[in-house]
Protein backbone atom coordinates (compact mmCIF):
# COMPACT_ATOMS: atom_id res chain seq x y z
CA UNK A 1 0.00 0.00 0.00
CA UNK A 2 2.84 2.35 0.85
CA UNK A 3 4.44 1.55 -2.49
CA UNK A 4 1.21 2.50 -4.26
CA UNK A 5 1.08 5.88 -2.55
CA UNK A 6 4.75 6.40 -3.33
CA UNK A 7 4.19 5.79 -7.04
CA UNK A 8 1.12 8.02 -6.98
CA UNK A 9 3.08 10.75 -5.24
CA UNK A 10 5.86 10.55 -7.77
CA UNK A 11 3.31 10.74 -10.59
CA UNK A 12 1.74 13.86 -9.11
CA UNK A 13 5.15 15.39 -8.51
CA UNK A 14 6.23 14.70 -12.10
CA UNK A 15 3.01 16.17 -13.43
CA UNK A 16 3.52 19.28 -11.34
CA UNK A 17 7.12 19.55 -12.52
CA UNK A 18 6.18 19.14 -16.18
CA UNK A 19 3.42 21.67 -15.76
CA UNK A 20 5.84 24.15 -14.21
CA UNK A 21 8.36 23.63 -17.03
CA UNK A 22 5.69 24.17 -19.67
CA UNK A 23 4.50 27.36 -18.00
CA UNK A 24 8.05 28.54 -17.50
CA UNK A 25 8.94 27.76 -21.12
CA UNK A 26 5.84 29.58 -22.31
CA UNK A 27 6.69 32.60 -20.19
CA UNK A 28 10.20 32.76 -21.68
CA UNK A 29 9.21 32.13 -25.29
CA UNK A 30 9.84 35.06 -27.63
CA UNK A 31 7.01 37.41 -28.48
CA UNK A 32 5.51 36.67 -31.87
CA UNK A 33 4.19 39.59 -33.85
CA UNK A 34 1.60 39.11 -36.55
CA UNK A 35 3.57 41.13 -39.10
CA UNK A 36 7.16 39.89 -38.59
CA UNK A 37 6.88 36.25 -39.69
CA UNK A 38 9.55 35.61 -42.36
CA UNK A 39 10.48 39.30 -42.32
CA UNK A 40 14.17 39.82 -43.12
CA UNK A 41 14.72 41.32 -39.63
CA UNK A 42 12.57 38.85 -37.67
CA UNK A 43 15.51 37.45 -35.69
CA UNK A 44 16.90 40.91 -34.87
CA UNK A 45 13.45 42.11 -33.80
CA UNK A 46 13.09 39.17 -31.42
CA UNK A 47 16.55 39.87 -30.00
CA UNK A 48 15.72 43.54 -29.48
CA UNK A 49 12.42 42.72 -27.76
CA UNK A 50 14.16 40.26 -25.43
CA UNK A 51 16.71 42.93 -24.58
CA UNK A 52 13.73 45.19 -23.78
CA UNK A 53 14.76 48.27 -25.69
CA UNK A 54 11.81 48.05 -28.07
CA UNK A 55 8.32 46.57 -28.04
CA UNK A 56 5.36 45.98 -30.31
CA UNK A 57 1.94 47.58 -30.45
CA UNK A 58 -1.23 46.70 -28.54
CA UNK A 59 -2.79 45.13 -31.64
CA UNK A 60 -0.06 42.48 -31.74
CA UNK A 61 1.91 44.08 -34.57
CA UNK A 62 5.45 45.41 -34.67
CA UNK A 63 5.21 47.54 -37.82
CA UNK A 64 8.79 46.73 -38.93
CA UNK A 65 8.58 48.74 -42.13
CA UNK A 66 7.17 51.95 -40.64
CA UNK A 67 9.63 54.90 -40.69
CA UNK A 68 11.20 55.60 -37.32
CA UNK A 69 11.29 59.08 -35.82
CA UNK A 70 14.29 60.76 -34.26
CA UNK A 71 12.60 60.46 -30.86
CA UNK A 72 11.94 56.74 -31.21
CA UNK A 73 15.47 55.98 -32.32
CA UNK A 74 16.98 58.02 -29.51
CA UNK A 75 14.84 56.23 -26.93
CA UNK A 76 15.72 52.80 -28.37
CA UNK A 77 19.41 53.71 -28.44
CA UNK A 78 19.44 54.98 -24.86
CA UNK A 79 17.61 51.92 -23.55
CA UNK A 80 19.79 49.52 -25.53
CA UNK A 81 22.89 51.05 -23.95
CA UNK A 82 21.36 50.72 -20.48
CA UNK A 83 20.93 54.43 -19.83
CA UNK A 84 18.61 55.17 -16.88
CA UNK A 85 16.18 58.08 -17.14
CA UNK A 86 13.19 59.41 -15.26
CA UNK A 87 10.31 58.72 -17.60
CA UNK A 88 7.64 61.34 -18.22
CA UNK A 89 4.25 61.18 -19.93
CA UNK A 90 2.78 63.41 -22.60
CA UNK A 91 4.04 64.97 -25.79
CA UNK A 92 7.56 65.42 -24.47
CA UNK A 93 8.03 61.76 -23.42
CA UNK A 94 11.30 61.60 -25.34
CA UNK A 95 13.01 64.54 -23.63
CA UNK A 96 14.68 62.56 -20.80
CA UNK A 97 16.30 60.27 -23.37
CA UNK A 98 17.42 63.25 -25.46
CA UNK A 99 18.86 64.98 -22.40
CA UNK A 100 20.68 61.82 -21.36
CA UNK A 101 22.35 61.27 -24.73
CA UNK A 102 23.24 64.95 -24.95
CA UNK A 103 24.93 64.73 -21.57
CA UNK A 104 26.89 61.72 -22.83
CA UNK A 105 28.05 63.68 -25.89
CA UNK A 106 26.24 61.39 -28.31
CA UNK A 107 23.77 63.99 -29.59
CA UNK A 108 25.76 67.03 -30.80
CA UNK A 109 24.54 70.59 -30.38
CA UNK A 110 23.73 70.95 -34.08
CA UNK A 111 21.46 67.88 -34.20
CA UNK A 112 17.92 68.74 -35.41
CA UNK A 113 15.42 69.16 -32.58
CA UNK A 114 12.24 68.25 -34.47
CA UNK A 115 12.22 64.93 -32.73
CA UNK A 116 8.86 63.67 -33.98
CA UNK A 117 10.00 63.88 -37.60
CA UNK A 118 11.46 60.85 -39.42
CA UNK A 119 15.12 60.10 -38.72
CA UNK A 120 17.33 60.59 -41.78
CA UNK A 121 20.17 58.21 -42.53
CA UNK A 122 22.92 60.80 -42.11
CA UNK A 123 21.49 61.58 -38.65
CA UNK A 124 21.53 57.88 -37.79
CA UNK A 125 25.16 57.89 -38.88
CA UNK A 126 25.93 60.68 -36.40
CA UNK A 127 24.22 58.93 -33.49
CA UNK A 128 25.64 55.51 -34.24
CA UNK A 129 29.25 56.63 -34.64
CA UNK A 130 29.22 58.89 -31.59
CA UNK A 131 27.69 56.11 -29.50
CA UNK A 132 30.88 54.16 -30.20
CA UNK A 133 33.44 56.98 -30.41
CA UNK A 134 32.50 60.50 -29.30
CA UNK A 135 35.74 61.93 -30.73
CA UNK A 136 34.35 61.47 -34.26
CA UNK A 137 31.82 63.72 -35.99
CA UNK A 138 29.78 60.81 -37.23
CA UNK A 139 30.05 61.40 -40.96
CA UNK A 140 28.97 58.79 -43.48
CA UNK A 141 32.66 58.14 -44.07
CA UNK A 142 33.08 57.34 -40.37
CA UNK A 143 30.02 55.12 -40.13
CA UNK A 144 30.65 53.14 -43.32
CA UNK A 145 34.32 52.51 -42.47
CA UNK A 146 33.28 51.29 -39.03
CA UNK A 147 30.69 48.97 -40.57
CA UNK A 148 27.77 50.67 -38.80
CA UNK A 149 26.03 51.91 -41.96
CA UNK A 150 25.73 49.96 -45.20
CA UNK A 151 24.52 51.23 -48.56
CA UNK A 152 21.06 50.77 -50.02
CA UNK A 153 22.84 49.78 -53.25
CA UNK A 154 26.46 49.56 -54.42
CA UNK A 155 26.58 53.26 -55.27
CA UNK A 156 23.77 54.79 -53.20
CA UNK A 157 23.96 55.65 -49.50
CA UNK A 158 20.55 57.41 -49.55
CA UNK A 159 21.99 59.97 -47.13
CA UNK A 160 18.73 61.92 -46.77
CA UNK A 161 16.49 58.88 -46.84
CA UNK A 162 14.60 57.60 -43.82
CA UNK A 163 14.89 54.32 -41.96
CA UNK A 164 12.33 51.83 -40.70
CA UNK A 165 11.90 50.35 -37.24
CA UNK A 166 13.49 47.11 -38.45
CA UNK A 167 16.47 48.92 -39.99
CA UNK A 168 16.93 50.92 -36.79
CA UNK A 169 17.19 47.70 -34.76
CA UNK A 170 19.82 46.39 -37.17
CA UNK A 171 21.90 49.55 -36.66
CA UNK A 172 21.51 49.45 -32.87
CA UNK A 173 22.63 45.82 -32.76
CA UNK A 174 25.73 46.84 -34.74
CA UNK A 175 26.35 49.68 -32.28
CA UNK A 176 26.18 47.27 -29.34
CA UNK A 177 28.54 44.86 -31.09
CA UNK A 178 31.03 47.62 -31.85
CA UNK A 179 30.89 48.86 -28.25
CA UNK A 180 31.72 45.31 -27.15
CA UNK A 181 34.85 45.43 -29.27
CA UNK A 182 33.59 43.25 -32.08
CA UNK A 183 34.81 43.98 -35.61
CA UNK A 184 31.88 44.65 -37.90
CA UNK A 185 31.62 43.65 -41.52
CA UNK A 186 32.28 46.69 -43.71
CA UNK A 187 30.31 47.30 -46.89
CA UNK A 188 33.24 48.36 -49.09
CA UNK A 189 30.90 49.73 -51.74
CA UNK A 190 29.22 51.96 -49.15
CA UNK A 191 32.58 53.07 -47.77
CA UNK A 192 33.76 53.86 -51.29
CA UNK A 193 30.59 55.82 -52.12
CA UNK A 194 30.83 57.78 -48.86
CA UNK A 195 34.46 58.67 -49.49
CA UNK A 196 33.74 59.78 -53.06
CA UNK A 197 30.84 61.95 -51.87
CA UNK A 198 33.04 63.56 -49.21
CA UNK A 199 36.37 63.91 -51.01
CA UNK A 200 35.84 63.17 -54.69
CA UNK A 201 37.95 60.02 -54.48
CA UNK A 202 37.89 56.49 -53.06
CA UNK A 203 41.65 55.91 -52.97
CA UNK A 204 41.47 55.60 -49.18
CA UNK A 205 38.94 52.79 -49.22
CA UNK A 206 40.42 50.98 -52.19
CA UNK A 207 44.18 51.49 -51.74
CA UNK A 208 44.76 53.11 -48.35
CA UNK A 209 46.04 56.29 -50.00
CA UNK A 210 45.19 59.98 -49.76
CA UNK A 211 44.04 61.94 -52.81
CA UNK A 212 46.17 65.02 -53.50
CA UNK A 213 44.88 66.98 -56.50
CA UNK A 214 41.09 66.49 -56.61
CA UNK A 215 39.60 69.93 -57.23
CA UNK A 216 42.81 71.34 -58.76
CA UNK A 217 42.49 73.35 -61.96
CA UNK A 218 45.30 73.64 -64.50
CA UNK A 219 45.57 76.22 -67.35
CA UNK A 220 46.15 75.06 -70.90
CA UNK A 221 47.30 78.31 -72.39
CA UNK A 222 44.96 81.28 -72.63
CA UNK A 223 41.25 80.70 -72.15
CA UNK A 224 41.41 76.92 -71.62
CA UNK A 225 41.43 75.18 -68.26
CA UNK A 226 41.11 71.60 -67.06
CA UNK A 227 39.97 70.51 -63.63
CA UNK A 228 40.20 67.13 -61.89
CA UNK A 229 36.81 66.50 -60.27
CA UNK A 230 37.08 62.87 -59.19
CA UNK A 231 39.69 60.15 -58.89
CA UNK A 232 38.03 56.75 -58.69
CA UNK A 233 39.62 53.34 -58.31
CA UNK A 234 37.82 50.27 -59.65
CA UNK A 235 38.68 46.63 -59.15
CA UNK A 236 38.56 44.60 -62.39
CA UNK A 237 38.69 41.31 -60.43
CA UNK A 238 35.42 42.18 -58.64
CA UNK A 239 32.43 41.32 -60.81
CA UNK A 240 30.23 43.52 -58.62
CA UNK A 241 32.40 46.64 -58.75
CA UNK A 242 29.93 49.34 -59.85
CA UNK A 243 32.53 51.44 -61.69
CA UNK A 244 33.76 48.60 -63.89
CA UNK A 245 30.41 48.82 -65.66
CA UNK A 246 31.68 52.07 -67.18
CA UNK A 247 34.61 50.35 -68.83
CA UNK A 248 34.50 48.92 -72.35
CA UNK A 249 36.28 45.62 -71.68
CA UNK A 250 36.97 45.14 -75.38
CA UNK A 251 39.76 47.67 -74.82
CA UNK A 252 41.26 45.58 -72.02
CA UNK A 253 44.50 43.90 -73.09
CA UNK A 254 44.23 40.12 -72.89
CA UNK A 255 47.65 39.82 -71.24
CA UNK A 256 46.69 42.26 -68.47
CA UNK A 257 45.93 40.27 -65.31
CA UNK A 258 42.70 41.49 -63.67
CA UNK A 259 43.92 40.28 -60.27
CA UNK A 260 47.17 42.23 -60.46
CA UNK A 261 45.81 45.48 -61.84
CA UNK A 262 43.39 48.20 -60.86
CA UNK A 263 41.51 50.72 -62.99
CA UNK A 264 42.08 54.44 -62.44
CA UNK A 265 39.23 56.69 -63.59
CA UNK A 266 39.97 60.41 -63.61
CA UNK A 267 36.96 62.66 -64.18
CA UNK A 268 37.89 65.97 -65.80
CA UNK A 269 36.18 69.17 -66.85
CA UNK A 270 37.75 71.00 -69.79
CA UNK A 271 36.48 74.56 -70.18
CA UNK A 272 37.08 76.67 -73.29
CA UNK A 273 36.17 80.35 -72.93
CA UNK A 274 35.89 82.97 -75.69
CA UNK A 275 39.52 83.92 -75.29
CA UNK A 276 40.56 80.32 -75.98
CA UNK A 277 38.61 79.86 -79.22
CA UNK A 278 40.87 78.98 -82.17
CA UNK A 279 43.99 79.62 -80.10
CA UNK A 280 44.92 75.93 -80.23
CA UNK A 281 44.06 73.24 -82.70
CA UNK A 282 42.77 70.53 -80.36
CA UNK A 283 43.28 68.64 -77.13
CA UNK A 284 43.45 64.87 -76.98
CA UNK A 285 43.15 62.91 -73.71
CA UNK A 286 46.72 61.66 -74.20
CA UNK A 287 47.87 65.27 -74.06
CA UNK A 288 45.66 65.91 -71.07
CA UNK A 289 46.78 63.06 -68.88
CA UNK A 290 48.99 60.00 -68.90
CA UNK A 291 49.12 57.54 -66.02
CA UNK A 292 52.66 56.49 -65.21
CA UNK A 293 53.27 52.74 -64.77
CA UNK A 294 50.18 52.13 -66.85
CA UNK A 295 49.38 48.99 -68.81
CA UNK A 296 46.93 50.58 -71.21
CA UNK A 297 44.36 53.33 -71.67
CA UNK A 298 40.78 52.09 -71.61
CA UNK A 299 37.69 53.10 -73.52
CA UNK A 300 34.42 53.80 -71.74
CA UNK A 301 30.92 52.50 -72.34
CA UNK A 302 29.63 55.86 -71.13
CA UNK A 303 30.78 59.13 -69.52
CA UNK A 304 34.02 59.26 -71.50
CA UNK A 305 35.78 62.57 -72.00
CA UNK A 306 35.51 63.54 -75.65
CA UNK A 307 38.32 61.94 -77.64
CA UNK A 308 39.25 65.16 -79.42
CA UNK A 309 38.31 68.54 -78.08
CA UNK A 310 38.50 71.11 -80.86
CA UNK A 311 38.65 74.73 -79.70
CA UNK A 312 36.35 76.10 -82.39
CA UNK A 313 33.80 77.53 -79.94
CA UNK A 314 33.28 78.18 -76.22
CA UNK A 315 32.43 74.88 -74.55
CA UNK A 316 32.57 72.69 -71.46
CA UNK A 317 33.53 69.04 -71.90
CA UNK A 318 33.27 66.60 -69.00
CA UNK A 319 34.08 62.93 -68.64
CA UNK A 320 36.44 60.17 -67.56
CA UNK A 321 39.85 59.19 -68.79
CA UNK A 322 40.60 55.62 -67.67
CA UNK A 323 43.73 53.49 -67.38
CA UNK A 324 44.62 50.03 -66.16
CA UNK A 325 47.56 50.18 -63.77
CA UNK A 326 49.62 47.79 -61.71
CA UNK A 327 48.10 47.21 -58.26
CA UNK A 328 51.40 46.83 -56.39
CA UNK A 329 52.65 50.18 -57.66
CA UNK A 330 49.30 51.97 -57.24
CA UNK A 331 49.09 50.85 -53.60
CA UNK A 332 52.07 53.12 -52.90
CA UNK A 333 51.47 56.10 -55.17
CA UNK A 334 49.52 57.16 -58.24
CA UNK A 335 51.37 59.52 -60.54
CA UNK A 336 50.21 61.24 -63.71
CA UNK A 337 51.75 63.39 -66.36
CA UNK A 338 49.20 66.18 -66.60
CA UNK A 339 49.75 68.46 -69.59
CA UNK A 340 53.29 67.13 -69.67
CA UNK A 341 54.01 67.86 -65.99
CA UNK A 342 54.75 65.08 -63.52
CA UNK A 343 52.06 65.18 -60.79
CA UNK A 344 51.44 62.96 -57.76
CA UNK A 345 47.68 62.42 -57.53
CA UNK A 346 47.59 60.08 -54.53
CA UNK A 347 50.06 58.66 -52.04
CA UNK A 348 50.40 57.55 -48.43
Amino acid sequence: MRKRYSVLGMTVLCAMTIGYDVMNSSAQSPTRFKDTYQHWAESSIQTAVQKKYVDGYEDGSFKPDVPISRAEFIKMLAMAMGEKVNKIEGDGWFQPYVDRLKSKGIIPAEFPERYNEPLQRFEMSILSVRSVDKTLKGSMVDSTKMGLIHGVSRTDLDVYGTSTRAQAITIIERILSAKNGEKLQVDKYAASAAEIAATGSNVGTMLGLKAREVGTEWPYGTGVTMKLNQLIIADPSDVDDPYMKLIDMDSWYRETDKNKNIVVLAYFTVTVSESGVNKYRELHPYQLLTLLDTTNQLLMNTEQLKRWIIFNKPQVQMGFVAFAGKKDLASKTIEFDILGKHTVIANK
